[in-house]
């Protein structure tokens, strides 16, 4: 009964303690492009955690009454937070949507309560503290490699 629950206990910790350092800056906003920016201002990266959500579409309802139901709620309104930054967002068939979020420290709760309120009875929510390991596996495979070098000569 525990096995289950122990690699997730370990996962939230390495995403929390790993989190912050493996993120790259984050770009500045355009400030000089026409129209409405949906990305807000820049993170601080030691204050922000990124977040994985996946909203998967409830099988026993159709686009349109999915539609009613984040409408009636207000889902648009309340999600994503004011604060939150987006990283990604794709449609997977079958899946549903996956969206990856940089957000303030202090804000997850706030996110929390808006997938709560909002999207319940339209999607299964599955969310993740999450980080960016692609500088990681870099670092690794650069460390390999001279390593194996040093290994041949």
């Amino acid at each position: 009964m525990y096995k289950k629950g122990i690699p997730l206990v370990a996962l939230f910790f390495l995403c929390l303690l790993a989190g912050i350092q493996a993120q790259e800056p984050v770009p500045q906003p355009d400030t000089n492009s026409p129209g409405p920016s949906f990305e807000p201002k820049a993170i601080a990266l030691e204050d922000s955690v990124m977040v994985t959500i996946i909203l998967r579409h409830q099988q026993d309802k159709n686009l349109q009454e999915i539609r009613r139901v984040l409408e009636a709620q207000g889902f648009w309104d309340m999600f994503p937070t004011t604060d939150a930054r987006i990283i990604s967002w794709t449609i997977a068939m079958g899946l549903g949507h996956v969206i990856v979020l940089q957000v303030p420290a202090n804000s997850v709760r706030r996110l929390n309560l808006a997938l709560q309120n909002g999207a319940w009875g339209a999607y299964d929510t599955d969310i993740y503290l999450s980080y960016d390991y692609k500088s990681i596996w870099a670092d690794y495979i650069q460390k390999r490699e001279e390593a194996r070098e040093d290994r041949i000569d």
